[in-house]
């Protein structure tokens, strides 16, 4: 059997000493070597490879984060200029010039029979309206959000009476609620409802508070009537007075809610009062003498008469109060009695004239068309 023999101790140290040899030489040419590249700057070069491509990378981002914003700038004005008129940057001038312009608007076909019998109307002369699809549509008022038309003409066959007690207690509200439902179109952001006095007041040079009627009733003052009925909502008008006491819920042209009430009798010494309006349209711009249908100036009839969703009261014969609407006929504004505070009836009876408010945010106007009435301007959702 064979042993292996172990080195002895000059061996050993023969063999310590060359792998401390190769060790040290090791080290040596790592040292050549780091210093080899050190001088070659390669880890220089690295560095500063990897700094410059993050300063290029950002750079060409920059350079196309440039570019989208110009391409955006210019697909946005394309757009603009393809979505029609701008009305929230128009001048004053450019908007007066759009006045009267006709817009291609078509409502949602609808009826309207709330005014059909007594109990709101006071007649039983009404029957069930539907939407005139005869009407055109032209500029009326312009706001950077709002855009109002009215129609160009009075409705065909669509007449409502408005008699006693309850036709003046619901006049406002039914003739509102008559043209929502036959003239509004949700999905262009468009409502309707009935032209009022404020309409024509808002584009009137007229300064109704210097009116006088024969130098005997003025605008504003306040008078008392001997007979004291009066329909239940004139005790809510903010110009009228029952008992010595204001109204506080109802302009002119304002109603919220249907009234069954009828009449009242006034019965203590107060009485009834009321503040004395008038019974013109003032003073009108030729154009919107034009829009209105009114022919200043002369008594040819231009258009059949409409019928405001605006009370008024009016003092007449002597001590009665005459509870009235206001009516557009030729080219002035008249007054017309439902009611007496005789507790008597008038009816009157005449045509509507929508309105219709459209919300510009959600509509575009005029992407086609001039304006003109066999040209209109087009209107398309957005």
């Amino acid at each position: 059997m064979k042993h292996k023999v172990k080195p002895n101790q000059q061996e050993r140290g023969i063999i310590l000493i060359a792998l401390i040899i190769t060790i040290i030489v090791l080290v040596i040419l790592a040292a050549v070597t780091i210093k080899a590249v050190y001088e070659s700057n390669i880890v220089g070069y690295a560095i500063n490879g990897a700094t410059n491509y993050a300063e290029e990378s950002k750079r060409e981002n920059e350079i196309l984060d440039q570019t989208a914003s110009i391409l955006e700038s210019a697909i946005a004005k394309y757009d603009d200029e393809d979505k029609g008129i701008d009305f929230g940057n128009l001048t004053d001038e450019e908007k007066k010039a759009l006045i009267g312009k006709c817009v291609d608007y078509t409502p949602v076909s609808g009826t309207f029979s709330d005014h059909v019998g007594e109990i709101y109307s006071g007649s039983d002369n009404n029957s069930e309206m539907s939407t005139d699809t005869s009407l055109k549509w032209r500029i009326l008022f312009i706001e950077d959000n709002k855009l109002t038309l009215i129609s160009d003409n009075v409705t065909t066959d669509q007449v409502m009476c408005l008699r006693g007690a309850n036709g003046y207690n619901n006049g406002v509200l039914l003739l509102n609620n008559a043209c929502k439902a036959m003239y509004s179109n949700s999905s262009l952001g468009a409502t309707a409802r009935s032209i009022k006095i404020e309409d024509l007041e808002e584009v009137s040079s007229f300064d109704k508070t210097s009116y006088s009627r024969r130098g005997e009733y003025n605008y504003g003052e306040e008078y008392s009537v001997s007979n004291t009925y009066y329909p239940a909502i004139f005790a809510d008008e903010k110009t009228g007075k029952v008992d010595g006491k204001y109204g506080t819920k109802y302009g002119q042209s304002e109603q919220t809610e249907y009234i069954t009430t009828g009449s009242l009798h006034a019965t203590t010494l107060a009485g009834i009062q009321n503040e004395y309006t008038y019974n013109t349209q003032g003073y009108l711009d030729p154009i919107y003498l034009d829009v209105f249908g009114y022919k200043a100036g002369t008594t040819t009839e231009v258009d059949d008469c409409w019928i405001f969703a605006s009370r008024c009261v009016d003092l007449s014969y002597g001590k009665v109060a005459s509870f009235m609407f206001f009516i557009g006929e030729n080219d002035e504004v008249l007054l017309h009695e439902a009611y007496y505070s005789t507790d008597d009836e008038d009816p009157p009876s005449y045509e509507l004239r929508p309105v219709v408010e459209i919300d510009l945010s959600k509509v575009n106007i005029g992407e086609t068309g001039t304006g003109a009435a066999d040209n209109a301007y087009s209107i398309v959702a957005k």
